[in-house]
């Protein structure tokens, strides 16, 4: 499979009756400022590799993830205020065929 056929095998998971915008930054004013600050530092990592990210994103089966990243089928999920009880729950919502890490924001502040 190649690299466009690989995005688009991912972008089938998400709900297309929502807009679906690649490599744009979409912002949650209910979130805290660094957890979106992080969002926003690791896309644009993600994306400076030539990777393609879908911020936001939300899936058919329910669950809105940070950031998927289209080529690697991987769910970068931010962590600031909820605790990693939460964020268990949360993701166990999202697709069986992704990868998902959980990110602690304040490591990637601190490292900015």
């Amino acid at each position: 499979m190649n690299k466009q056929q690989r995005r688009n095998e991912c972008l089938r998971l998400l709900d297309n009756s929502f807009r679906i915008d690649i490599n744009s930054v979409r912002i949650n004013t209910h979130n805290k400022l660094p957890h979106e600050v992080a969002k926003l530092i690791l896309a644009y990592k993600e994306i400076k590799e030539g990777k393609q990210v879908v911020i936001e994103a939300r899936f058919k089966g329910g669950g809105i993830a940070d950031i998927l990243v289209l080529d690697d089928f991987k769910v970068l999920e931010v962590l600031y205020s909820e605790s990693l009880k939460k964020a268990t729950k949360k993701v166990a919502k999202y697709p069986n065929e992704l990868d998902i890490e959980l990110i602690d924001a304040k490591e990637v502040l601190k490292n900015e």
